[in-house]
């Protein structure tokens, strides 16, 4: 799968919001004196480069790599600047806004704007959130783009980087339970969500339905967490309608085995309506001097084209002074297999049933990674990171790459060495 003709514009675009976030910036800071406004952010710069020349990686399924595939490096997949204003209205209400320029598909101020909400707290151990919220589905909720705050220099693709939402437009709940040696935080959260992803000519993936529980367990050197979510895909992929419509004809004309192996096709092409499920475990150790982290998801979907897996990653590192070097492993399995012809459909082979099942086995995520990473802090809110990955991809499980298409049937091992400077502010 090569990327879109007209990405070149839309990296443009993206290249001017970064500017005009620097001017934002050197406006805004006169304005952080003033009483009840709170103004931060982050940022990383980086670099990636891999070993083939016929696959390009991306952070998440929302990137299209364009540049990858021309140069095999890139300056833009991991870079991304972040600016957060907080204001308090009064003792116990705050606005919120949190915007992010970020690589991908596409890049304007709607899909910029990461959080904007007003956070209402009624007693010191709830907290209520309406607007633009954080998606409360992993241990880094709260911070997935904020590059400083985690050792490596991206979290593991194989867990974070299929699903493409990174905020809910709703209502959030929170309780806190403090107890003598830990804090215990139930949290529920009701909403929506829509994000462009680079599917055919674009797609602009919508969710509604979106319902989320989780409970998080948070001590001197431990956080706990456990959480789950669902949702229904309230959109087409506009490039799959001919096929699927194709497909719908197929099963109408009632021929033997065949109608049925179309009309099966057809619902698993079929992104709306779909209904997601998503369920996590995560734990974090810190005691100063050793870290780890480990979480494992199990997402599951009614429609086999929507990427499904069980998916887990567990990291360890050690810090020696300002130096840490971490080691971690990290897998996806795809919660369907490789889907092969049941029947033979004579003249309609090669133009609906290869492309339906072609179609269907692209969008499998099924890889092993082991990255080696060192973290240096040279400053107490920047660090200096460098990452070696190394990921074996399996026959028809490249769901988060893009590559040229007589990749698929084949193992891939891509290398990878990335290095970013990480900064907050």
């Amino acid at each position: 799968m090569k990327p879109d003709v007209h990405s070149g514009s839309i990296r443009n675009t993206g290249l001017r919001r970064w500017a005009l976030a620097g001017l934002l910036l050197l406006a805004a800071g006169p304005l952080a004196a003033a009483e009840g406004l709170h103004l931060g952010g982050f940022g990383t710069l980086g670099f990636v480069t891999d070993n083939r020349s016929n696959i390009a990686p991306a952070r998440d399924i929302g990137q299209q790599p364009a540049d990858s595939f021309k140069t095999g490096s890139s300056w833009v997949m991991d870079s991304r600047l972040g600016l957060q204003v907080e204001y308090g209205l009064s003792p116990t209400l705050d606005l919120v806004g949190q915007f992010i320029l970020r690589d991908h598909f596409q890049s304007d101020f709607e899909s910029s704007t990461e959080l904007a909400y007003a956070a209402w707290r009624p007693s010191p151990d709830l907290d209520i959130r309406a607007g633009r919220i954080n998606y409360d589905a992993f241990l880094l909720a709260d911070h997935r783009n904020v590059g400083y705050a985690y050792p490596w220099i991206r979290p593991p693709a194989e867990f974070y980087g299929w699903i493409p939402i990174f905020s809910v437009d709703g209502l959030d709940a929170a309780y806190d339970l403090h107890g003598d040696e830990a804090r215990w935080r139930f949290k529920a959260q009701l909403g929506r969500s829509e994000f462009a992803i680079p599917i055919g000519r674009g797609y602009q993936f919508k969710t509604n339905d979106l319902r989320g529980v989780s409970v998080t367990r948070q001590s001197d050197r431990w956080r706990l967490k456990a959480a789950y979510s669902e949702f229904t895909v309230d959109s087409e992929v506009p490039d799959l309608v001919p096929l699927q419509a194709g497909l719908g004809q197929v099963a109408a004309a009632g021929i033997p085995q065949v109608s049925a192996e179309a009309a099966d096709l057809r619902r698993n092409l079929t992104f709306k309506g779909t209904r997601v499920s998503y369920t996590t475990l995560g734990a974090a150790y810190d005691d100063g001097r050793w870290l780890a982290q480990a979480e494992l998801g199990v997402s599951t979907a009614t429609a086999a084209v929507v990427p499904h897996a069980t998916m887990a990653y567990a990291s360890l590192g050690r810090r020696f002074g300002d130096w840490t070097p971490s080691l971690t492993l990290s897998t996806s399995h795809p919660g369907n297999k490789v889907r092969d012809a049941a029947s033979d459909w004579g003249p309609f082979n090669a133009a609906l049933r290869d492309p339906a099942l072609f179609t269907l086995n692209t969008t499998r995520i099924e890889q092993d990674t082991v990255s080696l990473g060192l973290r240096w802090d040279f400053h107490r809110q920047a660090a200096l990171k460098l990452q070696w990955d190394s990921t074996l991809v399996k026959p028809s499980g490249y769901g988060l790459w893009w590559r040229e298409l007589s990749v698929n049937g084949r193992s891939s091992r891509i290398e990878m060495l990335s290095a970013t400077v990480d900064f907050a502010f």
